[in-house]
């Protein structure tokens, strides 16, 4: 009679091991479930963030590439409202680069 209460407490115990066991299965698969909804989520912040800040980078290289037209067409312009000044000015650069690159020669 007295290994029935013992029979009973083992018996006990392994019923509890075996829910603990079905209980860790089943947080081990919600775990696996929300950190891969975590990594896709992720995976998709990522996507969008690198996608705006290439549209972005798009953006600003268009403002670039217009405003360095602009200022070619604003040059081209002054050339043309004054051929004269803008040979006299071009000579004259080229006149004081070259002085300045041969007194670096000579030292």
């Amino acid at each position: 009679m007295t290994d029935d209460p013992l029979r009973k407490e083992i018996d006990a115990l392994k019923s509890d091991i075996s829910k603990l066991r079905d209980d860790i299965g089943s947080l081990t698969d919600a775990v696996r479930t929300v950190a891969s909804d975590k990594i896709n989520e992720t995976k998709e912040h990522g996507r969008k963030t690198a996608q705006d800040a290439w549209e972005d980078l798009e953006d600003k290289l268009d403002e670039v590439l217009r405003r360095g037209k602009d200022s070619i067409d604003g040059v081209e312009e002054g050339i043309k409202q004054h051929p004269g000044g803008s040979l006299l000015t071009a000579f004259s650069l080229g006149f004081i680069i070259a002085k300045i690159m041969d007194i670096g020669g000579r030292r």
